[in-house]
């Protein structure tokens, strides 16, 4: 070990929590995730008292903020993401380790975000088509969920791209066009206004709860444990997703697209 961990190391067998802690709020993100790999001791260090704790994630919310707001721009180029005449690319997600292209025939292709490389494609609906079959795409811990203006609702392991659901299941001419994943459930909305929640029940995406209220055409969802919310091209709406109902005592907002 170099002397910054010998340091460091002496710290942790004296106790010294508040200061280890402003140590590691110096820190960038990404040399951050690289500490908790040192050893247990650190790793269970930072997500304890920097990850789960309130003081620990304002401080790092605040430097987020403040480096969004004043630092350069780290801008990066990929020449290889593809693109061909007709096949355009529809939507974009990304998180700290890919980026996920959805196209307008229906596929959606999965790159390295460091390198750029293409590590997998997906065919997000059931056939190649020929004609505009746009993708939307959600990613979380561990899958992606795409979504096709034909409506096809597919959920794939986020290593290696393996298809783990595909279905209509909001009909087999219903177009989707919202999709929110989770860690708990994935919630998927179409054009007749349904939502619909699958929920991983022993290795398997199944649909557990299939909710009718609205009659609006869903544009978009988001969504946090126990509420979600859905954007139509002419409200917002808030749902109990512990109940799987619309709350309907709550004024709704109007909205014009």
């Amino acid at each position: 070990m170099d002397s910054g961990s010998d340091i460091l190391n002496r710290l942790f067998e004296m106790d010294l929590d508040e200061m280890i802690q402003k140590i590691f709020l110096y820190l960038d993100p990404l040399s951050l995730k690289n500490c908790k790999c040192v050893c247990l001791d650190w790793s269970e260090f930072i997500q304890k008292r920097l990850w789960n704790s309130k003081l620990g994630q304002k401080q790092l919310q605040n430097r987020l903020i403040n480096q969004w707001k004043h630092s350069e721009p780290v801008i990066s180029q990929y020449d290889r993401v593809a693109v061909e005449p007709g096949n355009e690319i529809n939507f974009l997600v990304c998180d700290n380790e890919i980026i996920v292209c959805g196209y307008t025939r229906g596929q959606a292709r999965v790159y390295d975000m460091h390198t750029g490389e293409l590590k997998f494609q997906l065919q997000c609906n059931s056939q190649p088509m020929r004609i505009y079959d746009g993708v939307q795409l959600d990613l979380g811990r561990n899958v992606i969920g795409s979504v096709t203006d034909t409506g096809t609702v597919t959920v794939w392991d986020k290593r290696d791209g393996t298809m783990l659901y595909q279905d209509k299941h909001h009909g087999e001419h219903e177009s989707v066009f919202g999709i929110k994943v989770t860690d708990e459930y994935i919630l998927t909305g179409a054009g007749n206004g349904s939502l619909y929640m699958l929920e991983s029940i022993g290795n398997e995406w199944k649909i557990t709860h299939e909710m009718f209220e609205n009659k609006e055409g869903v544009t978009h969802i988001d969504a946090d444990g126990k509420w979600a919310v859905t954007g139509t091209r002419k409200s917002i709406k808030l749902w109990d997703l512990e109940e799987h109902k619309m709350v309907e005592n709550v004024k709704l907002v109007k909205v014009k697209v």
